[in-house]
C-alpha cells in the first residue's frame, strides 16, 4: 500500500459553475461570497499595516544610530580635537544613513501607492477587459512588504507575453491569485528550500495560470476536503484559520468557467487554474 511518502494527490475541482448548495445554507454562503469580495481591501490593509513593522523597525534603528553619532561629532566639536579627516568620515557617515532611510522611506511610499491601486481597482463594479498577468504583477509586488517573502523565498516567474485578456471584474481574480500564493507561502514556512513558481500560458483555448510551491504537501486524507467551506489545515493554536481560500477561489472563478487542478506531494505541489478564451461577440 502506498503512504503519504509516495502517492501523488491530484484534486480537481468543478470545472464551470459550482452546483449550488441546497437548503437554508445556499443564501448564506451567497451572501458569505459577496461579503468576502467587498472586504478584500481592508484585509490587504490589515496585512500592509502589520508589515510595516519591519521598514519601521529599520528607520528606528538608523535614526538612533545618527542620533549616537551626532552626540559623538558634538563632543569631539567641543573639545576641539576633530580633525579634517575625521569630519570627512562623520560627513560620509551620515550620508549613508540618510540613503539608508530614504530607501525606506521609498519603499513605504512604493507599497502605498500599489496599495492605493489594488484598492481602486478592487473597489470597481462595473467589468472591464482585464490583464491577467497584470494582476498578477501587481498582487506579487505587493507582498514585497513581507519580509518571508522578499527575503526567505526564490521566486520563478514567468507570465505569457500573449495571454488573452479576461472580460470580469478585478477583484475575482486578484483575490483567488491571493488565496493561492498565501496557500504557497504557508506551505513552505518550515521547508527547508522554499521556491514560488508563478506562472502562466496559453494552451489551444485555455489561459493557464500555475502556481507552484516547495511545502509540505497534501495528505491524501485532506484532499476530499480542500474545497469544502471552513476547512483548514493549517490551523495553528492562538491563530485560528476561517477555512475559506480555496473554497472562495473556486466560488470567484465559477463564473468565467475556471476550474482548479491541485497535484500534490511532499516537497512540491502545483495549482492550475483553466480559464476558457470565450470571445465575445
Amino acid at each position: 500500500m502506498k503512504n503519504f511518502e509516495e502517492e501523488v494527490v491530484v484534486i480537481q475541482a468543478g470545472e464551470g459553475p459550482d452546483e449550488p448548495e441546497s437548503g437554508a445554507l445556499a443564501p448564506c454562503l451567497k451572501e458569505l461570497v459577496r461579503y468576502y469580495r467587498h472586504s478584500a481591501v481592508g484585509r490587504r490593509v490589515s496585512g500592509f499595516i502589520h508589515n510595516l513593522n519591519s521598514p519601521l523597525q529599520v528607520i528606528s534603528f538608523q535614526l538612533e544610530l545618527l542620533e549616537q553619532k551626532s552626540q559623538e561629532e558634538a563632543a569631539a566639536l567641543a573639545g576641539g580635537g576633530a580633525t579634517l579627516p575625521q569630519l570627512a568620515a562623520w560627513h560620509e557617515y551620515r550620508v549613508q544613513k540618510i540613503r539608508a532611510l530614504n530607501e525606506e522611506v521609498q519603499n513605504i511610499r512604493d507599497m502605498l501607492h500599489h496599495l492605493t491601486l489594488q484598492s481602486i481597482h478592487e473597489g470597481e463594479e462595473e467589468q472591464c477587459y482585464l490583464d491577467l498577468n497584470q494582476i498578477l504583477r501587481e498582487e506579487l509586488e505587493l507582498y514585497r512588504a513581507d519580509p518571508f517573502f522578499k527575503h526567505r523565498v526564490e521566486k520563478n516567474i514567468s507570465l505569457a507575453a500573449a495571454l488573452p485578456p479576461v472580460y470580469g471584474h478585478y477583484v475575482d481574480f486578484s483575490q483567488s491569485f491571493r488565496h493561492l500564493v498565501d496557500n504557497a507561502l504557508e506551505a513552505m514556512a518550515e521547508s527547508p528550500r522554499r521556491l514560488l513558481t508563478v506562472a502562466t500560458l496559453v494552451e489551444q483555448d485555455l489561459r493557464i495560470i500555475r502556481i507552484g510551491d516547495t511545502g509540505v504537501g497534501i495528505s491524501p486524507k485532506m484532499a476530499p476536503r480542500l474545497f469544502k467551506p471552513f476547512f483548514t489545515t493549517k490551523d495553528a493554536k492562538g491563530a485560528p484559520r476561517a477555512g475559506l481560500g480555496l473554497f472562495m477561489t473556486r466560488r470567484l472563478l465559477a463564473p468565467y468557467e475556471g476550474g482548479i487542478t491541485i497535484e500534490s506531494r511532499p516537497g512540491q505541489t502545483w495549482v492550475t487554474v483553466r480559464l476558457p478564451i470565450i470571445k465575445r461577440t
